[in-house]
């Protein structure tokens, strides 16, 4: 699945990206068509990859609500990665998550990026309600939280949790 936004390519993984990032793997990432410096993918990211392995065969394949990646076009190059935590829940409720690779970051890729695929889900039938939970020092992911029209719901000592209340 493809999505792009004025500057960006947002596409789903699939396994073939999945194992290349699972490896640290740069060559097998460009030989799938993108260009990689090495940052892609962090940390939080490259300890999700089993996870969103195991929900792409469970589900032959993806339905859109697990990961993306965020490429630019004009060189392809991923600058980061986007994506839902599974499927709608029993209330429609889906939980996205976003990060930019540390050099592309303020350059407003995660704002562009979570926009796009923001309408794609909402225009989903069964999705009601999205949310996001960052870390309360995280300025930088509630400075597009709120851009995007998110509102904080709650907070414990790890989070702060958010939902959509549509653009501003």
């Amino acid at each position: 699945m493809k999505l792009e936004t004025e500057r960006l390519i947002l596409q789903t993984l699939d396994l073939d990206l999945i194992d290349a990032a699972a490896g640290r793997d740069a060559r097998a990432i460009e030989a799938l068509g993108y260009k990689t410096n090495g940052e892609w993918p962090g940390q939080d990211f490259y300890e999700a990859l089993p996870f969103f392995r195991e929900l792409l065969v469970k589900n032959n394949g993806t339905r859109g609500f697990d990961s993306w990646i965020i490429a630019t076009k004009a060189e392809r190059e991923i600058v980061g990665g986007i994506g839902f935590l599974g499927e709608p829940d029993e209330n429609g409720m889906i939980e996205i998550g976003f990060a930019t690779n540390e050099s592309q970051q303020r350059k407003g890729y995660c704002f562009e990026a979570a926009s796009g695929l923001l309408a794609w889900a909402t225009s989903r039938d069964g999705v009601k309600k999205v949310t996001a939970r960052c870390e309360p020092g995280n300025r930088a992911s509630r400075k597009v939280l709120e851009k995007l029209g998110f509102s904080i719901d709650r907070e414990d000592n790890e989070f702060l949790y958010w939902t959509y209340r549509g653009s501003n």
